[in-house]
């Protein structure tokens, strides 16, 4: 009985001076734990219209749902905020039933919201409007119901409703905040924003009002901005961060070895590539870009840079949906390299500057081998190292000759990128690149009408052709994403939409 007593006693003396803080706190026993993740760089904006960066993507996909989503496998699309949907013979009426969610203020999702938010996602303010002005009216005939009815036949509608800009807001909410809105945004997607530290990064905490029972298992998450690679290997091992993405891939095999570490190598929809600025010269000419991609020992750069991983690109289609495998990347070909410069009058090479991303070790490496490479045939490349955000702004303004760049599609339909990297007008010009080709332009809006199938996808399949004799761009791998993760770290991954669901993961 003495050591009984003494086991109350103790308690109710802690109880007693701890009340206060018991009364907000929650229970060691109860708490999941934070997820520390390590990123390459910050987001640019939390308002899904107005971005196009990976990393402002990857937040707004965890904070805001869309009524539909890409299956983790990426081979279909799968319920979101609509539990069901049908679309009418003709392809002109989408009619959506909603489910039972709530924002994170504990409003419910309505009808209202869906169209409010679709109807920004499509107004002049959207820089994704294409990706909806498709839509003439929408109806809501109850709160739960939402009927979409098109100006005409939009194959890719369904793809562009999984798509981040469509993510769906509470509409007073939204009123009522004005421009703040964003600071600190209200969704109904797994977690809701604690705190932006721009340059830093974004602390989330859990929503409990989430739609999908039991998730999400995190108290919350860190997405945290480490933009150099080896800094992120170390905090990783040192158990400063749980996960990190963009893991240097001359340094997984040593990590794999830790017990305490897992790595993977993702097989995602990227494309990596050298931008060219066709509005500047000599990247106006024709010759001039496919004779630099002529030079490029792409086989060589998957050898020493992606360890054998990845594949020589053809094209800046990654292997998707109506991907082209049959058409042959460039050759590495310095001859011919050579002899297209003289051709272009640059016999004698000449003169430029390369844009590389500070916060990508596989882009500084790249840097480098370019420059040796473009070397060969008379070509002398200084490179621009800027961090991530400057290298976007500065691409999007024209302010550079050539750079480093890659892309990664959404959605699993191709018409994403294919109006991100190769349309002109479009919302990025070809990727900032201000190629123009107006068979592309023609294809891409035959494609848009065009019902699923060979048809559409032998358009695809032209398109990636222009673009391949159009050079654009210098084409060289399609990579997989590198990541690693603690061993306590369970059913964290990078889809192959690049982006990744902590909704299901656990912290053991």
């Amino acid at each position: 009985m003495t050591k009984l007593r003494s086991l109350i006693s103790a308690g109710a003396l802690a109880l007693a001076i701890g009340a206060s803080a018991l009364v907000t706190a929650p229970s060691a026993a109860l708490a999941k734990g934070t997820l520390r993740l390590a990123q390459t760089q910050d987001l640019v904006s939390l308002d899904p219209i107005a971005t196009s960066d990976n990393a402002s993507i990857y937040a707004q996909l965890l904070i805001f749902d869309t009524l539909l989503r890409p299956s983790k496998d990426a081979t279909k699309l799968e319920p979101g905020l609509a539990e069901s949907w049908k679309v009418s013979d003709d392809g002109m009426t989408y009619s959506f039933r909603l489910r039972e969610a709530k924002f994170s203020d504990g409003t419910s999702v309505t009808a209202a919201d869906v169209a409010f938010s679709l109807k920004r996602a499509g107004s002049d303010a959207s820089s994704w409007k294409r990706f909806f002005s498709g839509i003439e009216t929408i109806e809501t005939p109850d709160d739960r119901t939402v009927v979409l009815k098109l100006k005409k036949v939009f194959t890719p509608l369904l793809n562009n409703l999984a798509l981040f800009s469509s993510a769906i807001l509470p509409q007073k909410a939204f009123e009522a905040a004005g421009d703040k809105f964003f600071d600190k945004p209200i969704g109904s997607g797994p977690f809701a924003v604690a705190a932006w530290n721009k340059g830093q990064g974004l602390s989330l905490k859990k929503n409990a009002n989430y739609w999908q029972a039991g998730k999400p298992d995190l108290d919350g998450a860190e997405l945290m901005v480490i933009p150099e690679g080896n800094s992120r290997v170390l905090k990783l091992q040192a158990g400063e961060v749980d996960a990190a993405i963009d893991i240097p891939l001359n340094q997984l095999q040593a990590l794999a070895r830790d017990g305490k570490i897992k790595t993977a190598v993702a097989n995602v929809f990227r494309t990596d590539f050298v931008l060219m600025n066709t509005k500047k010269k000599p990247f106006d000419d024709l010759r001039v870009r496919q004779a630099l991609n002529y030079a490029v020992d792409k086989e060589g750069l998957l050898k020493a840079l992606l360890y054998g991983t990845g594949k020589v690109s053809n094209s800046p289609m990654p292997p998707m949906a109506y991907a082209d495998p049959d058409l042959k990347p460039y050759a590495h070909d310095i001859a011919k390299a050579k002899a297209l410069l003289a051709e272009a009058g640059y016999k004698d090479g000449f003169k430029t500057s390369l844009l590389v991303d500070s916060s990508k070790p596989l882009h500084r490496q790249l840097g480098q081998a370019l420059q040796a490479a473009l070397k060969q045939i008379g070509i002398t490349a200084d490179i621009r190292l800027v961090e991530g955000g400057t290298h976007w702004t500065t691409t999007k303004a024209g302010d550079y000759e050539m750079a480093v760049a890659y892309a990664t599609s959404d959605t699993i339909d191709p018409d994403q990128l294919v109006g991100f990297l190769l349309v002109n007008p479009e919302r990025a010009n070809a990727y900032h690149t201000e190629w123009k080709n107006e068979r592309v332009n023609e294809l891409y809006e035959k494609e848009r009408v065009t019902a699923d199938g060979p048809e559409r996808g032998k358009m695809f399949q032209e398109i990636i052709k222009l673009a391949h004799d159009g050079a654009p761009s210098v084409f060289l791998f399609y990579p997989g994403t590198s990541y690693a993760y603690r061993s306590n770290v369970e059913g964290f991954e990078v889809l192959p939409t690049s982006n990744f669901r902590l909704e299901d993961v656990k912290l053991k």
